[in-house]
């Protein structure tokens, strides 16, 4: 199961990333974050508390990539990506040329 500071931490490096590398101003960064945030199914009750967590298995990379409609590699600016994480409290879970997974492919978008 995801913590709550965990959660917080993806969640803000998805808008950091909009923001460092898809240049979009922040408030919009940030609308687009909540919007999909809003969107994610809650666990109620005794409901399987992991199908909740699926997003946070996707890299904050391709939440970004997905919410800006802009597919970057993200082996151009991995070394930005691992400062933003870190930034964040958060380290990459896969090597950048390993991370093939999108949001579409978990259903979200």
């Amino acid at each position: 199961m995801t913590t709550a500071r965990l959660a917080l931490s993806f969640w803000a490096v998805v808008e950091d990333c909009l923001v460092d590398f898809h240049e979009i101003d922040r408030p919009e960064a940030a609308k687009k974050v909540a919007d999909l945030w809003r969107r994610l199914p809650a666990v109620e009750g005794d409901a399987d508390e992991s199908f909740s967590d699926i997003i946070y298995h996707t890299e904050p990379w391709q939440v970004a990539c997905h919410l800006a409609n802009s597919d970057l590699a993200m082996l151009e600016y991995q070394s930005e990506y691992r400062e933003l994480m870190a930034r964040n409290g958060l380290s990459p879970v896969m090597a950048p040329e390993e991370a093939v997974f999108r949001v579409h492919a978990a259903g979200i978008g």
